[in-house]
């Protein structure tokens, strides 16, 4: 790849992950709702643990005066981050080459690995993948799967538009 499509390559591979992430936001929005027997079962929201955990460096009074729209936006930040960044990896690490389903696919699964066999039971909170259910299992797999196909499909479709 050369050299001066690389910054080309992250801030596309970051907005495709937006997209993919909103996608995947839609779908998880979409389970809690009408079908919540299929996810994980899971002791707080990550990106609200994440964010009670990063308070609790600051000082008590400071804490207190956070307003709760505020962690609102933090949490939503975190969620779109974390598909922002590993989808600019991607980027800018295959760039032009590979093919949509394997790397989309591959990406997904990276992804859904990274939290749910990684930090997620490391925190303790999801159970390890192999103490749940399947159905518990396979959905999240499924949408992490689906927001690496999108991401990797819309970040090709504007490198070719660009």
């Amino acid at each position: 790849m050369k050299r001066d499509h690389v910054g080309k390559n992250l801030a596309l591979g970051a907005a495709a992950g937006f997209a993919g992430t909103a996608l995947m936001q839609g779908m998880m929005i979409a389970t809690r709702k009408y079908t919540p027997q299929f996810l994980p079962p899971m002791r707080d929201n990550p990106d609200h643990f994440i964010i009670k955990q990063a308070e609790r460096l600051l000082p008590e009074e400071t804490q207190k005066k956070i307003p709760e729209q505020m962690e609102t936006a933090a949490q939503y930040a975190l969620a779109f981050g974390y598909g922002m960044t590993l989808t600019s990896i991607y980027a800018g690490a295959r760039g032009e080459r590979g093919n949509l389903w394997l790397d989309g696919t591959a990406l997904g699964l990276g992804t859904w690995a990274i939290g749910y066999l990684g930090w997620l039971p490391a925190t303790k909170l999801t159970p390890p993948v192999w103490k749940q259910k399947p159905k518990q299992v396979l959905p999240g797999i499924l949408s992490h799967v689906l927001f690496g196909i999108a991401a990797i499909g819309l970040f090709r479709l504007a490198q070719k538009k660009l």
